[in-house]
């Protein structure tokens, strides 16, 4: 049995929702990426915009888990501005080399997927092994099919990869 991580970052509630259902879905443990210094109101959502937009990297809290002690880490952050967030960003210098295979998955209001998870390659060096890119309509909505494929991604490994994406694509047309 793989031993499964996840970790993420929620502002709104949105990546929390999914992190959550992961973890019941995988059987895995879960840990919040929290900042030190909280934001919030309309002033903590421009410093989160211009933190993403700058690529800068909060502290952040202690964590309860271990990334080395996992077989797979799966990844949640939002989008912010088209970017990776803050503290996902830090947490992945401080720890994505730490990991030995990777899942990521974010949520967002219409766009960013493909650069989020380009950084989030970038600062793990590692392919990974699924990805996940829900807006928050499709949270509201539990975007069933995108849900199911992700966790079968995960579950049975990159070989399966194409399968699993004409079977998501077949499920949701």
């Amino acid at each position: 049995m793989t031993k499964t991580l996840i970790v993420y970052h929620s502002r709104t509630g949105y990546t929390r929702r999914i992190a959550r259902h992961l973890a019941d879905r995988l059987g895995a443990d879960l840990d919040e990426i929290r900042i030190v210094q909280p934001m919030h109101g309309v002033l903590g959502y421009a410093a989160c915009a211009i933190e993403a937009m700058a690529s800068l990297a909060p502290a952040l809290r202690p964590m309860q888990h271990r990334p080395a002690d996992y077989d797979l880490i799966i990844v949640g952050t939002p989008v912010w501005f088209w970017n990776l967030s803050s503290p996902v960003r830090s947490w992945l210098e401080n720890f994505g080399s730490r990991g030995k295979r990777f899942a990521f998955f974010c949520t967002m209001g219409g766009s960013g997927a493909s650069r989020v998870f380009a950084a989030m390659k970038e600062l793990t060096g590692r392919e990974p092994l699924a990805t996940l890119a829900l807006t928050d309509s499709e949270v509201d909505a539990a975007a069933r099919a995108k849900f199911d494929a992700f966790v079968q991604e995960v579950r049975w490994g990159s070989p399966r990869r194409g399968q699993v994406r004409a079977r998501a694509a077949h499920a949701a047309a």
